[in-house]
């Protein structure tokens, strides 16, 4: 029996015409494949594709930076990054990861530019200064302990505080931080160890009450 390999079978894909509702049932490796055919003269794959991912990628800026502003700017540059370099996505890993990756460069870069200019300290002073929420006295202590979360994260130096952030709030693998950072596993978990250390003594310090209840090492790290 004869089987097409995966790559001639995405190019098959990518010369078949679509409609919208068509689109929307392809995965992202197939969408990727109908985007290289179509770009830049058609948008219809790469709007699917944008609008799938849009909502991660803010989310993912806006842990890393804190500004909103900072994060629409950043998500809306990676998504056009991704315009221009789609052709170059080879499939050697999964296309999230490969988006994660555009992500965390562009998040890099607007980071040192803010510790540069010092606005971290001041974003987050100004934050700071918020009443918490209206609400009951666990909503607002569920608040205080976000603030608590978010205030021991700025404490950490970037590279600590983007593994932490890959790791809890999006969720990555150790090995899926090994691709988007380019350090071995091995690496990215002594990496971790120590990133997750540190934001251990910044919470405590910043809290003043145990840690343990907010944050706990993942039972597989060899994942």
């Amino acid at each position: 029996m004869n089987i097409q390999p995966v790559t001639e079978q995405l190019r098959i894909v990518s010369r078949r015409q679509y409609d919208g509702e068509d689109l929307e049932q392809l995965s992202d490796e197939e969408l990727v494949e109908v985007c290289k055919e179509q770009l830049p003269h058609e948008l219809q794959a790469y709007r699917v594709l944008v609008q799938r991912h849009e909502g991660l990628v803010y989310s993912l800026c806006m842990k890393f930076l804190g500004s909103p502003e900072d994060a629409e700017e950043v998500a809306q540059d990676s998504l056009l990054q991704v315009f221009h370099k789609i052709h170059q996505f080879e499939g050697r890993s999964a296309f999230k990861t490969w988006l994660y990756k555009i992500v965390h460069n562009f998040c890099r870069n607007r980071i040192s530019k803010i510790i540069r200019k010092r606005e971290v300290q001041e974003a987050y002073e100004e934050q700071a200064k918020e009443e918490l929420p209206n609400g009951t006295f666990d909503d607002a202590r569920t608040a205080e302990k976000k603030a608590h979360i978010y205030e021991a994260l700025d404490k950490l130096k970037p590279k600590e505080k983007e593994i932490i952030v890959y790791k809890y709030i999006s969720g990555m693998t150790l090995q899926e931080i090994s691709d988007v950072t380019g350090i071995g596993v091995s690496a990215a978990k002594m990496r971790y160890y120590r990133a997750l250390e540190s934001f251990k003594e910044a919470y405590e310090r910043t809290a003043q009450a145990p840690i343990s209840a907010a944050v706990s090492k993942p039972q597989n790290l060899e994942s």
